[in-house]
């Protein structure tokens, strides 16, 4: 009878401890799982904002791209046409002064058309700053 009273006493502190053991980390599990929503939202919300940041860098990217094909299209448009001017004057002129007057109206308008072509690239600003990456925090295991 001795035996049986202490093997069941040994059962129930067994039992018992086992049960505490399984309650312990659940309880455990449902703090972690209660700030996981939290995170998850604030990862979430963070890659939309980043997604949105991407699409307004690429179209700023896209305006800064046909603003330069503008300006340079406008800047080979005025050195084929001070080209133009030029071949035809060359083809009236009769003497070296008149051909090199013509040359050197030929010089400067192309240094004119360079100036302005810069001063429109300028306007332009510096490039557009790309989004900063999203970054996921390393969980620190101690």
């Amino acid at each position: 009878m001795a035996n049986r009273a202490r093997n069941l006493g040994l059962a129930t502190l067994i039992s018992a401890a086992l049960t505490f053991s399984l309650i312990s980390p659940a309880s455990a599990d449902e703090d972690r799982t209660k700030t996981k929503p939290s995170a998850k939202m604030d990862f979430k919300n963070a890659k939309e904002k980043l997604k949105y940041e991407i699409d307004a860098y690429k179209a700023a990217m896209q305006a800064r791209k046909e603003a330069r094909e503008e300006i340079n299209e406008a800047f080979k448009n005025a050195i084929r046409k001070a080209t133009s001017d030029a071949k035809i004057a060359l083809m009236s002129a009769t003497t070296a002064e008149q051909k090199m007057i013509i040359m050197n109206s030929l010089k400067n308008a192309r240094t004119a058309a360079v100036a302005v072509r810069d001063a429109a690239l300028a306007a332009l600003g510096s490039l557009p700053s790309p989004p900063a990456e999203l970054k996921k925090d390393e969980k620190k295991r101690n």
